[in-house]
């Protein structure tokens, strides 16, 4: 089972002044962040940069990765291929950040996120997934990803920076609750459900409209 995390505004506002402290030896490589794509970040021995689609192969490759770390080897069901086109093709379904090793000259880490709405606070970004090599954690690349992710919400206004975590997983848990999310399964009491591929073709049956007894 899975549990909704959530930043609210006032809390990425706090978080992001608090960043002026935490990256006082990190070099920003644009002060000018009004698109997406100046946001980036130079951290001792990596580079934290927007993701390009020649990153694509390599964010499958971690993609894969994470799946396993969560024994779940046979969830990825995309190639690099449909990476590239749903990001970077006529209309972009998704954004991201991926973390560079100086060293081996190769990506690391990526955190995946697009925008939603809220019909109570309007705007909002949803973190899709945030990955890093254990070999390369402990270096602050997770919270140079939340830094960007968050940089890139405030440039939209968003007032919410949504994302899931597995129940499982305490060790991620604690690290997104020590910088401030909200655990809205405890809290408010929200669940999150999905409806599959086949359950979606059902539906956008005419059939169902008649067929489907329900109060609702």
């Amino acid at each position: 089972m899975s549990f909704c995390v959530q930043y609210s505004r006032s809390l990425r506002q706090h978080l992001k002044k608090s960043f002026f402290k935490v990256f006082t030896c990190c070099r920003y490589k644009s002060s000018d962040c009004s698109k997406h794509g100046e946001l980036s970040l130079e951290l001792d021995g990596y580079t934290i940069r927007k993701a390009v689609k020649q990153d694509c192969q390599a964010i499958h490759s971690l993609i894969q990765e994470l799946a396993n770390c969560l024994k779940m080897p046979d969830a990825p069901q995309i190639d690099a291929k449909a990476l590239e086109v749903d990001g970077f093709g006529r209309r972009s379904f998704y954004e991201g950040f991926v973390a560079e090793s100086h060293k081996f000259n190769q990506v690391v880490g990526y955190a995946v996120y697009y925008f939603t709405y809220s019909t109570w606070q309007g705007k909002s970004l949803y973190m899709e997934d945030m990955y890093i090599r254990p070999e390369d954690r402990k270096n602050r690349i997770a919270v140079s990803f939340f830094h960007l992710v968050s940089q890139a919400a405030l440039i939209e206004n968003c007032t919410r920076l949504n994302f899931c975590v597995l129940e499982s997983n305490k060790p991620a848990a604690k690290l997104f609750q020590s910088l401030g999310a909200v655990d809205l399964t405890l809290k408010e009491g929200w669940h999150y459900y999905r409806i599959p591929r086949l359950g979606i073709e059902e539906l956008a049956k005419p059939s169902i409209i008649s067929t489907f007894n329900s109060q609702i």
